[in-house]
């Protein structure tokens, strides 16, 4: 009897759910959570959210996973090979924004490209969050 009535509450919650909008349960991962946060950001790099660039690019950098790689404070992992760190000033001197569109755009093994995935004011953003990191 327990059992059927937890059944009950359980489909009425996804009901509920489901008719108030909620595409999965609260706190729940998933590609759609991660495209909706990609897509939140889209509209900020685009200046809709009245955000600084920069901070829109921060957004951005979790969101794709570029932490993964480049670390979540710019410096690097460690554990891979010929990952630049951002924060590093020379490296900021010596690199032009072109060059840094144009690694994002086109990728560098193992970084994939995003030209198909990002527009173009969201790899702007990118770089200059990168260029925030300089110390």
């Amino acid at each position: 009897m327990r059992a059927s009535r937890l059944s009950i509450a359980l489909m009425l919650a996804a009901l509920t759910g489901a008719a108030c909008g909620m595409k999965e349960a609260p706190g729940a991962h998933s590609t759609t959570a991660n495209q909706n946060a990609a897509a939140t950001t889209t509209n900020a790099a685009t200046g809709t959210a009245g955000t600084s660039p920069a901070g829109d690019g921060a957004a951005l950098y979790q969101s794709i996973g570029c932490a993964v790689c480049h670390g979540a404070d710019g410096k690097g992992n460690a554990t891979m090979k010929d990952i630049p760190n951002f924060t590093d000033a020379a490296w900021q001197k010596k690199t032009t924004d072109a060059e840094m569109i144009g690694l994002i755009q086109n990728g560098k093994t193992p970084m994939p490209p995003y030209k198909n995935r990002l527009t173009d004011d969201q790899i702007k953003a990118l770089v200059s969050y990168i260029r925030s990191l300089a110390k």
